[in-house]
């Protein structure tokens, strides 16, 4: 199976050129035995220890690992920008979803700002010749907290070898795997701004405590 080199490329939002993604794609795998390794180690990297917060979109993967937190555009694309700076196609898979994964940890008047249905981003990797789904969205600690007890949710490692995405029962429909979604991302916010995001993050903040 033909890949396209886009799926190695950086992008405005995917910055791979960057020296910190670089370099942190260099640490990250320089024990990894193989491709598929380098890309479980990237994910282990980006699920835990880029915890899940609120943060606008068109965030560089640079500034995302910077902060250390984002939602799940930020996550997926950090983890593809690390991939790709260690050679590993990957790319932006992208759903229409419930809005109701939200519920659980968005203030009540942030919740009824959010689309229904809603946009979510994960990450896929071309392995062996076939896409994977490695979806690092949610952390251990939110999902401890907040998702073990709710249905369809489960909490795996990723061996590279199979999908690990958003539960069945929030997805709407899968829209395809782009190289690039930075249209999108570099939309302006539609709701969002600097009140809410701080706002949503406190919550999430408190659930964890």
């Amino acid at each position: 199976m033909e890949i396209e080199k886009e799926y190695l490329s950086g992008t405005k939002v995917c910055d791979i050129e960057n020296p910190d993604i670089r370099m942190k794609a260099y640490f990250l795998t320089k024990k990894s035995y193989s491709e598929r390794q380098k890309a479980i180690d990237i994910f282990n990297f980006v699920r835990e220890e880029i915890k899940y917060r609120f943060d606008y979109s068109y965030t560089k993967a640079s500034e995302t690992l910077k902060k250390g937190y984002g939602n799940c555009f930020n996550k997926a694309n950090l983890q593809i920008a690390l991939l790709r700076s260690c050679g590993i196609y990957s790319g932006y898979k992208v759903y229409l979803i419930k809005k109701e994964v939200f519920f659980p940890i968005v203030p009540e008047e942030i919740y009824q700002l959010i689309n229904q249905p809603t946009i979510h981003v994960s990450c896929a990797v071309f392995l062996e010749g076939s896409w994977i789904e490695a979806d690092s969205t949610i952390d251990f600690e939110i999902y401890n907290h907040v998702y073990k007890n709710m249905e369809g949710w489960e909490y795996l490692e990723w061996n590279g070898e199979k999908d690990i995405c958003i539960p069945e029962k929030y997805i709407i429909e899968c829209e395809g795997i782009y190289s690039n979604i930075d249209l999108y991302l570099l939309n302006p916010p539609r709701f969002w701004n600097d009140q809410l995001i701080e706002k949503a993050n406190k919550f999430i903040d408190n659930l964890l405590k």
